[in-house]
């Protein structure tokens, strides 16, 4: 795996409605291991596609992009500093943490 900076990510299950809401209990949810070396984030677990979205302070969207299923590297925008949240989203949950650039 890369060096990086492991981006801690909590997540939140959606239903089929797209309400959010806690997860069933069936089980662990198994959060994807994302690490963050300068402005490029690593997703090192399996997936199916997210759509990769950054807020800012006032929950701004600075940054929108999908995620292919597979893709292992995605490079964010050189032009962004600071600190944003994170959001990965997919057909079932929502992962979300705070990434700093």
């Amino acid at each position: 795996m890369e060096e990086g900076e492991v981006v801690d990510l909590t997540a939140i299950y959606k239903d089929h409605n797209g309400t959010l809401g806690p997860r069933p209990p069936k089980g662990p949810v198994q959060v994807p291991y994302v690490t963050l070396d300068d402005h490029t984030l690593y997703i090192w677990s399996q997936h199916n596609g997210y759509t990769l979205t950054l807020y800012d302070d006032n929950d701004t969207v600075v940054y929108q992009s999908y995620v292919a299923p597979g893709t292992q590297m995605v490079s964010l925008p050189t032009t962004l500093s600071g600190s944003y949240t994170l959001l990965l989203s997919d057909d079932t949950y929502l992962y979300t943490g705070v990434i700093d650039l």
